[in-house]
């Protein structure tokens, strides 16, 4: 499949109305301050148009970080970054975004939203810019550092 194949399968999957089944589980990353949650989505009747949503969230910091990004064959086709912690150099635009943020396929140049709202409402709006319709309400990432408890086996290594 050349370029041009991928670039209009991926501009057919990001304006097709998508589903999601299986409600994600958060889970931690290899940070602790960090969750990460997956669910895959795709076009009713395709085998083909089939992607995945990643979810991020800092866990601890305020304002709250959060992350969507819309899969397609491991390419990141759209995505919305709540509360960044770095800026986005659009190299297009030859400028820099650093606050919320849309990127959208081909181009991914950061279009900033000015909008405040919690997590329920940056994952509407990201369900319903990316097209996808869930059988389930998604859940909050956790906040907080999930500890360690120190077992006995832990102290006697010191």
């Amino acid at each position: 499949m050349g370029l041009n194949d991928f670039e209009e399968l991926a501009r057919q999957f990001l304006v097709a109305e998508k589903t999601a089944h299986v409600r994600p589980r958060w889970r931690s990353k290899s940070h602790p301050d960090f969750a990460e949650s997956k669910m895959v989505v795709g076009v009713p009747g395709s085998r083909v148009m089939v992607g995945a949503v990643v979810m991020t969230a800092h866990r601890v910091r305020l304002p709250p970080k959060y992350s969507w990004s819309l899969l397609f064959r491991g390419k990141r086709i759209l995505a919305l970054d709540v509360n960044p912690g770095r800026s986005h150099k659009n190299l297009l635009l030859k400028d820099s975004v650093n606050r919320t943020h849309w990127q959208r396929w081909p181009e991914m140049e950061a279009e900033e939203d000015s909008r405040e709202q919690n997590f329920a409402g940056w994952s509407f709006a990201f369900w319903k810019t990316a097209n996808i319709v869930t059988t389930f309400a998604v859940l909050s990432p956790p906040r907080g550092v999930q500890l360690r408890l120190i077992v006995d086996e832990d102290y006697d290594r010191r």
